[in-house]
């Protein structure tokens, strides 16, 4: 079942955006904008949660993810946000003001799992890849075709496993440079073990696989039958992003190794799947995302996001910077900010042992660094049984959790990162980035996760 709503109406809550900001010489990020929304836009209680952004040429910004249907389980949502106008700032709708997102497009069926794990842009469209549940409630690999200024579904179709009763499911999709589709994800996972995507889960069980569609299979007024070509990586859990190289027409697939504890993996595949080169990194941690690095124009290799546990306490955020072959050329952790505003004012480093940084997106600034989206806050309770620690924990400000942005160079060094939250009233309202998009006209998209909704934040850097 799909649904679509086109011009709603939603009702952003007026708050303050906290900017906060350790700058290194020579650059300083600064918000410019951002568009927030309740949960307004996919019904009541519905919890939305965007883990993808793409951006419109032009302007604006599709997101997709997943909210709570009536049946107390998901379904998958996109939703396009217009351009932030500059001259107006910091974009603020009070309740009842009748402006909104441009649309919002909803798929599944109440009772079963769905979810939008990514969206890609070509011409006038908006391919939306995720799953969805079969009669049967076999998760399958969904992908639709969208109007893109108007959201209307044109299309969709689903891509069950080709072992019968497995699940399967799409969760990156990129437009490659001779406008095909190429996707990757989960396939022939055993019923009940892929818990989610992205932030809320990783699949236990199946492998993963690449597909590519042509151009003329996604214009075309009906989906697709089949791939032009589908390959499977049997020692890879999943294929959590797929991205271009294109002077090379490659492509690098960040994943994970079946075994246990399972190790970041990437593997390198030609423009019909064949594989370059597969490899592991035990020290980097849970890889979330991958990113082709380039200076001016020129790649100089990949960099992989995620997240680990540094001698088995907290979690910092980690970055991997691999050569064009694979090779290490650094490897960093990075999280504990300090300082910030209200309550987070002084703030120091505080106990590591109970600090957690989940970064989950990155993308190459084409300077040889990289800029990560991460959260970062605390998880009290996994220390209850220690009464010294917990009380220290849950006196921690970090327990409301913000949004924190990591600017690195070529070399892996820190030269600023933004910890930022919401204030109402005085309350500091709990936020995560969850992916970061760099714009066509040199600016940053932050995808927000709210404790009230989720939204973009703006942010111009400033040489």
């Amino acid at each position: 079942m799909t649904r679509k709503y086109h011009h709603s109406v939603f009702f952003v809550i007026l708050l303050c955006f906290l900017i906060t900001t350790i700058a290194g010489a020579g650059e300083r990020a600064e918000t410019i904008g951002f568009f927030v929304t309740n949960e307004s836009c996919c019904g009541e209680d519905s919890d939305p949660h965007a883990v993808h952004g793409t951006e419109v040429l032009g302007g604006g910004v599709v997101l997709a993810g997943k909210n709570m249907d009536l049946g107390n389980s998901h379904d998958g949502f996109v939703i396009k946000f217009p351009k932030v106008d500059e001259e107006e700032g910091n974009v603020w709708l009070l309740p009842g003001e009748d402006l909104s997102f441009d649309w919002v497009f909803s798929f599944g069926t109440e009772g079963k799992e769905d979810a939008a794990n990514s969206t890609a842009i070509l011409d006038n469209y908006v391919f939306v890849a995720g799953l969805t549940a079969s009669k049967e409630e076999v998760l399958e690999r969904y992908l639709a075709k969208l109007e893109l200024s108007t959201g209307e579904l044109l299309w969709q179709k689903t891509f069950p496993s080709k072992k019968n009763n497995r699940d399967s499911a799409f969760e990156s999709a990129q437009i490659t440079d001779n406008n095909g589709l190429i996707l990757t994800g989960v396939s022939s996972a055993k019923r009940g073990s892929i818990e989610g995507f992205k932030s809320y889960g990783n699949p236990s069980d199946g492998h993963a696989f690449s597909m590519y569609f042509e151009e003329s299979q996604l214009l075309g007024n009906v989906p697709p039958e089949k791939p032009v070509w589908e390959i499977n990586f049997k020692n890879a859990l999943t294929g959590k992003t797929i991205k271009q190289h294109i002077d090379e027409r490659s492509f690098v697939i960040a994943s994970s190794t079946k075994d246990e504890p399972s190790l970041a993996k990437i593997i390198k595949i030609d423009q019909i799947g064949n594989t370059i080169w597969s490899k592991t990194y035990p020290n980097h941690g849970e890889v979330t995302d991958i990113a082709v690095s380039t200076i001016d124009g020129v790649v100089d290799g990949y960099f992989i996001s995620g997240h680990k546990s540094v001698k088995g306490i907290g979690i910092d955020g980690s970055i991997t910077k691999l050569s064009i072959n694979g090779d290490i050329i650094w490897s960093n952790t990075y999280g504990n900010p300090v300082g910030g505003e209200s309550k987070f004012n002084g703030l120091g480093r505080g106990n590591e042992k109970f600090i957690y940084d989940e970064c989950w997106g990155i993308e190459s600034m084409n300077d040889g660094g990289a800029i990560m989206a991460c959260g970062t806050g605390t998880h009290c309770d996994e220390f209850e049984e220690n009464k010294k620690l917990f009380q220290q924990c849950i006196k921690d400000p970090r327990e409301t959790w913000r949004s924190l942005v990591i600017r690195v160079n070529k070399r892996g060094e820190l030269i600023w990162e933004s910890a930022d939250s919401f204030i109402e009233e005085d309350e500091v309202i709990t936020t995560a980035s969850e992916y970061i998009i760099s714009t066509y006209d040199g600016k940053l998209i932050s995808v927000l996760d709210l404790a009230f909704g989720f939204g973009v934040q703006i942010i111009q850097l400033d040489y």
